[in-house]
C-alpha cells in the first residue's frame, strides 16, 4: 500500500497506468490487458509524471529537479535544476499544457500557509515562477479548447479558473470556480471528462467529486471505502475507466485499522468518457 499514492497518468500508445508513492521514491506501471504490475525505485521522492512524444519516456518531477526517464531502459536524465529546490519544499502534481509547456507545483513539507507556487517549464527547459504565495500547489487541467486552465490549490479548498493564453504560456484569474465545503475534504489530483466536467480526488472526501466548472455544483461522486484519495485519471481501451490512487498518510493507527485498503489503487467503470488530460511535454 502507498504512503501517498499520486499522480495518476494513462498512457495510451502502450495502454499502462502510471502513478508514483512519493516519499517511498517509487513509480508503479500496471498494465491492464496483462494485470500485470512492476515498480520502479528512484534515487529521490517523486510527485509528478508528464508523457513526452517518444514512446516509453515520461518527465518525473524529483526532489530539487525535473527528469527523463525511459520506461524500459530505466535511464535516468536529468533535465534541470528546479530553482526552488531547498531542503523544506518539494515538487507536488503538475500537467503539461495543450501546446506543450510543463507546469508544476512547489509545496512546503510541513509549513503550508503562502509558501508555495506554481511554476512554468518552457520548451527549452527554462522554468518561471508564475503564482507565488500558494498552499499546496495540486490539481491542473484544461478545458477541451485549451483557453482555460483549471488549479486547485489544497490548502485553499478551491479549484480555480484560469484563462489561459497558449501563445505566450500566460495565466489571468477569472474566478474561482469551486469553493468546496470543509466536509467534503480538499481537493486533490484531478482530471475532466469530455463534457468538461472536473473528476476531482479529494484528500479525507472518501471518493472523488464530480463538479461542473461553470455553475460550481456538485454533480456527482464516485465512492471508495478510505478517506484519502489523492489522484485520479481515465483510462482503459474505452477511456471509460476511472484509475483512483489514495494514501495511508495522515491517518491515525486506528484510521489504518478501521481503512485497510487505505494507499491501495481503486478502478471504477465509469458512464462517461475522458476529456484531454495527458497531454506531452513538447521540446523545440
Amino acid at each position: 500500500m502507498d504512503e501517498i499514492g499520486e499522480a495518476a497518468t494513462w498512457l495510451h500508445d502502450i495502454g499502462v497506468l502510471l502513478w508514483v508513492d512519493i516519499n517511498s521514491c517509487i513509480l508503479h506501471v500496471f498494465n491492464p490487458s496483462t494485470n500485470c504490475f512492476s515498480d520502479h525505485i528512484l534515487p529521490a521522492r517523486v510527485s509528478t509524471i508528464i508523457p513526452t512524444q517518444r514512446k516509453n519516456e515520461v518527465i518525473l518531477a524529483l526532489s530539487g529537479r525535473l527528469a527523463l526517464y525511459h520506461l524500459i531502459t530505466k535511464e535516468l536524465t536529468t533535465i534541470t535544476e528546479i530553482e526552488a529546490n531547498h531542503p523544506n519544499l518539494r515538487p507536488n502534481d503538475g500537467k503539461a499544457s495543450p501546446e506543450g509547456r510543463l507546469w508544476l507545483g512547489i509545496m512546503h513539507l510541513t509549513d503550508h500557509q503562502n509558501t508555495g507556487a506554481l511554476y512554468c517549464m518552457e520548451k527549452d527547459f527554462s522554468l518561471r515562477k508564475v503564482l507565488d504565495r500558494q498552499c499546496i500547489p495540486n490539481g491542473i487541467v484544461w478545458d477541451k479548447t485549451g483557453t482555460c486552465m483549471y488549479y486547485a490549490d489544497s490548502g485553499k479548498g478551491c479549484i480555480h479558473a484560469y484563462a489561459y493564453n497558449q501563445e505566450k504560456g500566460e495565466i489571468t484569474f477569472l474566478r474561482v470556480a469551486i469553493q468546496v465545503p470543509s466536509q467534503y475534504g480538499v481537493p486533490d489530483g484531478m482530471t475532466i471528462d469530455e463534457n468538461g466536467f472536473l473528476w476531482v480526488a479529494h484528500w479525507g472526501g472518501f471518493g472523488v467529486y464530480i463538479w461542473n466548472p461553470q455553475t460550481g455544483v456538485l454533480e456527482d461522486k464516485i465512492e471508495i471505502p478510505v478517506p484519502n484519495a489523492a489522484s485520479c485519471t481515465f483510462g482503459g481501451k474505452e477511456k471509460n475507466q476511472l484509475f483512483i490512487t489514495t494514501a495511508r498518510a495522515g491517518l491515525t493507527e486506528e484510521e489504518k485499522v478501521a481503512y485497510p485498503t487505505s494507499g491501495g489503487l481503486f478502478v471504477a467503470n465509469v458512464n462517461a468518457r475522458a476529456g484531454i488530460n495527458h497531454y506531452p511535454f513538447i521540446t523545440h
